[in-house]
């Protein structure tokens, strides 16, 4: 394969499909199947809309909480259907952060920088990939794709400071802005790209219409 970024590494996170464990914030208006159907839709149109375009190798880092068995978690068809076994990798740490960190830094030990998105960033383009891309390779050590709700959608990385991840509380709006604290303190500098979204709430359904290509019907 002749990739644009060869030495970079894209880390897709995702949770394992497991019915009942995965976009619980979508029961309300799509019941538990359809909120598996949407988990499973997001994962395989992000997967596609990032890794067909070649732009550096892609690894699935998995989330199996929930799951009574992990094993096969891991290796469900709707990862196997797109990637070889070997690029999909169990995400270890505590909390976010530290399975954040984890990957990054056993991804690093194999490429010069990482690029890490949420598999339910529906909004994160292949062009939106490569500006980070572009930003690492040109020397950028630490790249944010903010997200609308106070998150963020991407990280690009050429190390992994501790500072990065440190003392964070997941899941809430100020999760951005507790991270430029962080990295202010550390005198560290970063890149920002202009911000995007993601899914996770009802509220967020109607903006798939929006997507190029389209997003499947569920």
């Amino acid at each position: 394969m002749n990739y644009r970024y060869p030495n970079a590494s894209l880390a897709l996170f995702a949770k394992a499909p497991v019915f009942g464990k995965v976009k619980t914030r979508m029961e309300a208006a799509l019941g538990k199947p359809g909120a598996l159907a949407l988990h499973k839709a997001l994962i395989r149109y992000v997967f596609h809309k990032l890794n067909d375009a070649n732009l550096c190798p892609t690894t699935f880092w998995v989330a199996a909480e929930g799951a009574a068995d992990k094993s096969k978690a891991l290796h469900d068809d709707c990862f196997l259907s797109l990637c070889n076994i070997k690029n999909i990798k169990e995400q270890v740490g505590g909390d976010l952060g530290a399975k954040m960190a984890y990957a990054a830094t056993e991804a690093l030990q194999h490429c010069d920088y990482v690029v890490l998105v949420g598999a339910d960033c529906a909004s994160v383009d292949a062009a939106y990939l490569e500006s980070a891309l572009k930003a690492l390779e040109g020397g950028e050590s630490i790249v944010i794709g903010p997200a609308e709700d106070g998150g963020y959608v991407l990280l690009g990385l050429r190390e992994v400071p501790a500072c990065l991840f440190a003392d964070m509380q997941w899941g809430v709006p100020s999760v951005l802005e507790i991270t430029r604290q962080n990295l202010r303190a550390a005198g560290l500098k970063w890149l920002e790209l202009a911000p995007r979204w993601d899914v996770d709430r009802p509220e967020d359904l109607p903006r798939l219409e929006s997507l190029t290509p389209e997003f499947p019907k569920l």
